[in-house]
């Protein structure tokens, strides 16, 4: 053990600049691996971090600003059956005091016809609007609740207890109220379990407490449709809650309507914080982010989305133990080559000391290098190594040029300056005095990427990419880059503005306008072409470019084949926002009555009507008019199956392949003639069902006398006039000449079957009088009774052979 002791420090000493050369590089090599290692940790966690935050928030927005925006004009819809006592209001019909729902809120007595009219009317108000399950008017001074579901009924005896106990638990004073609640009742032996969220107006009131009361039950798994549940294989889930914690929308539903706030202490956090923001705790036992957005509009509603951190951060957990394990290959490489560098280093200046020391010369033989070979030879080696990483370089630029151009249309270059010294590195040309970007885009993009594949539409927008180029470069200097999607995006360099501006701008339009020609030309595509605002700065690009890209959604109104101005469309005058409910009402009944030209006039005046709004406010009505005929068709048929299955991502869908007008009318109108189908075979099929049901209850009583159409009708509860009609035209016959054919045929089988009397057959055949039934029989046969018995029995025998 000495002896190698000794061995070992004797080598030390002979070797020492040797071992110090090796242990510094060694030392300073891991240390910047380290150091560097831990810089890219930090800025790696930050960036990560920052765009979970961001990711979670813009989902949170998305959802706050869908649902604020349908449950906002459903509550301005429910407001126009606000009605003031004393007050007229030409909004729901009660301009008089003789109006259904008036008479229902503030009459002391009601007369039949009257309360009649009032469900009727409670029973339209239902029908036109998907979102109402149901409707009650609450009149404490006459002691009746009447509702759509049932008849009038006294306050005491009211089958839905829960909103009476709310009607009188109001505070003084109150005018409105949104309250979500479970809705469970039993009625006719049928019991009812739902949740709803009842919007309360109170009309009049006597001493503090209310006395007329309009509500209005909605349904809550509309919006649990436009909040849909983020779990399984995603780390977000969202819901809602009200101010007291109260769970509004829940993807765990035995949790909607209850107080989450007693249970969980973020959701006090919660309530107790900023109007928005996110914080960290503790979920059912995991460490989550947890984000919100509490509405100032509407409802009051506050917004909660909770993430698994351990999930969020999986990407980044991978990324950490990655770089961990390659800083430590790292090292132990840098050793390596630590090693073997300071040997090879090391060993031509101690052969040539050697030498030095022994005879001065320098080596003589091929393999004893002096130190100008070594330096000689070391420079080659660094020439050759520099000439393949410009050759490098230098096949790799196209592709950094793209990406920097990416950065620059997504936003992500902020230092103007920075941007500078890219954009002069890679020969990138954006040196004008302002810029505007134009987004070309294709249409039908959906069919093209069902006959495509990705590489065939990476081509695809490789040759757009060059004909704009082409077309463009002899006017203005122009970068192209591309989108990777359903577009390509142009960089102009546009001068500086001055009276001409707008001559520019038309001679823009113009080039385009041939873009688009000779891509119909040579790739046989249709483009959309738009231009967003110019900008002066290239770090604002991105702004440019956005605009351009919302300018291009206009295409719904203006063609698949417009050239779209972001300037020519911020000057374009917009109505408000009025959803065309009437409209909507109008094609619904036009369509459940198989009125197909109707249903095509009505199509056309909605989308005439939603035209005039903006992009956003088009798509939301054209959404909520697919999802009105999405409930019209809902109603399950004998299979108990949908007979046209539409959901709301479904729709959602369709419109978003919809690149004009024309799209969106062609979807419409076959969906309208699939609905019109779907109401004529339903039609058909309950005329089937009612002429079988008329046929069995003729069968069975057609021996009586008394039978007539009157009694027929009064049995299926129909008029006479309508009964005959459809019995006529569904079987040839008419009811009378029926119920006579079914008399003769048990007649003439009771004659040559029995020996009774004519007159007694008269009677169990239905005839009741011998009279009518001697005339009737020889006109209907041609014979008598008698004759017919006596020619009926005479070939019994026959018959028997």
């Amino acid at each position: 053990m000495l002896r190698t002791w000794l061995r070992l420090r004797l080598y030390w000493r002979r070797n020492a600049l040797l071992m110090k050369i090796l242990l510094s590089y060694v030392v300073t090599g891991s240390i910047l691996l380290s150091v560097l290692s831990y810089v890219l940790y930090v800025q790696f966690s930050r960036s990560m971090l920052s765009q979970i935050h961001e990711q979670s928030e813009q989902m949170l927005e998305q959802s706050y600003k869908v649902v604020e925006t349908y449950w906002s004009s459903t509550l301005l819809y429910l407001s126009q059956f606000h009605v003031y006592y004393g007050v007229p209001t030409s909004l729901n019909d009660s301009v008089n005091a003789y109006s259904p729902i008036f008479k229902a809120l503030f009459a002391d007595a009601y007369e039949s016809i009257e309360m009649g009219d009032i469900s009727q009317k409670l029973t339209e108000i239902v029908n036109s609007n998907p979102l109402i399950e149901s409707v009650y008017i609450y009149n404490a001074k006459a002691d009746r609740v009447f509702s759509n579901v049932t008849v009038a009924q006294s306050v005491s005896e009211f089958f839905d207890r829960s909103v009476i106990g709310w009607i009188e638990g109001m505070a003084p004073g109150a005018e409105r109220a949104v309250i979500p609640r479970r809705v469970s009742y039993s009625l006719a032996g049928k019991d009812e379990d739902y949740h709803a969220i009842s919007v309360l107006f109170v009309e009049d009131e006597l001493q503090g407490k209310p006395q007329a009361v309009l509500v209005f039950n909605l349904k809550q798994s509309a919006l649990q449709q436009l909040v849909k549940s983020r779990t399984g294989d995603e780390p977000d889930r969202l819901f809602i809650i009200d101010r007291d914690g109260t769970a509004i929308s829940h993807p765990k539903l035995e949790k909607v309507n209850t107080p989450l706030a007693e249970k969980e202490n973020y959701i006090r956090k919660v309530l107790d914080g900023e109007p928005s923001g996110s914080f960290t705790d503790e979920v059912d036992g995991r460490r989550s982010l947890i984000t919100y957005r509490k509405s100032d509009t509407t409802f009051g509603w506050i917004y909660v989305s909770v993430g698994d951190y351990e999930e969020l951060l999986w990407n980044f957990s991978k990324l950490t133990r990655v770089m961990a394990l390659m800083t430590l290959a790292l090292i132990g490489v840098s050793m390596l080559i630590a090693t073997l560098f300071t040997r090879n280093m090391y060993t031509p200046l101690l052969r040539l000391l050697r030498k030095a020391r022994t005879s001065g010369q320098s080596p003589a033989g091929p393999d004893e290098l002096s130190e100008y070979d070594y330096l000689n030879r070391t420079f080659d080696s660094l020439v050759s190594n520099v000439h393949e990483l410009q050759a490098s370089v230098r096949s790799g630029l196209p592709a950094m040029r793209a990406g920097m151009l990416k950065q620059l249309l997504q936003g992500e270059l902020t230092d103007e300056d920075k941007v500078g010294d890219n954009v002069a590195r890679l020969r990138i040309r954006l040196d004008g005095k302002r810029y505007a970007v134009s987004v070309l885009r294709l249409c039908a993009y959906r069919q093209l990427g069902a006959g495509r594949s990705v590489r065939d539409l990476s081509l695809l927008r490789f040759a757009l990419m060059n004909i704009a180029a082409e077309t463009l470069e002899p006017d203005w200097v122009v970068e192209v880059v591309d989108g990777e999607t359903d577009h390509v995006a142009v960089i102009i360099n546009l001068p500086e503005e001055d009276d001409s501006d707008t001559q520019g701008m038309e001679k823009l339009r113009g080039r385009l306008a041939d873009v688009q020609s000779h891509a119909e030309h040579y790739l046989r595509v249709t483009l959309t072409a738009a231009v967003g605002h110019p900008v002066e700065l290239r770090k604002q690009l991105h702004l440019s470019y956005g605009s351009a890209l919302n300018s291009s959604e206009y295409r719904l109104i203006y063609g698949k084949s417009a050239i779209l101005l972001y300037s020519d469309l911020a000057e374009v005058p917009r109505v408000a926002y009025a959803y065309p409910f009437e409209l909507e009402k109008k094609l619904v009944e036009a369509l459940r009555s198989g009125d197909r030209e109707k249903a095509a006039e009505l199509l056309e005046e909605v989308l005439e009507e939603i035209r005039r709004f903006t992009y956003d406010e088009i798509l939301l009505s054209l959404t909520q008019l697919a999802l009105a005929l999405s409930e019209l068709a809902s109603s399950p048929s004998e299979d108990g199956e949908d007979d046209l299955p539409l959901s709301f991502k479904s729709i959602m869908q369709e419109l978003a392949g919809c690149d004009d007008l024309e799209d969106v009318r062609l979807w419409f109108s076959q969906l309208n003639d699939r609905l019109a189908g779907l109401f004529k075979e339903r039609r058909e099929n309950k005329s089937k069902e009612l002429v079988q049901r008329i046929k069995c209850f003729i069968e069975a009583h057609f021996r009586d006398s008394g039978l007539n159409v009157e009694g027929v009708s009064e049995h299926v509860a129909l008029s006479p006039n309508y009964v005959r009609t459809l019995f006529k035209a569904s079987t040839g016959q008419s009811l009378s000449a029926y119920i006579s054919e079914l008399r003769f045929t048990e007649a003439k089988r009771m004659l040559v079957e029995t020996e009774l009397h004519a007159n007694r057959i008269a009677e169990l055949s239905g005839f009741g009088s011998g009279k009518y039934f001697y005339s009737a029989f020889k006109k209907a046969t041609g014979q008598t009774p008698d004759e017919y018995r006596k020619s009926g029995k005479s070939r019994r025998p026959d018959s028997h052979d």
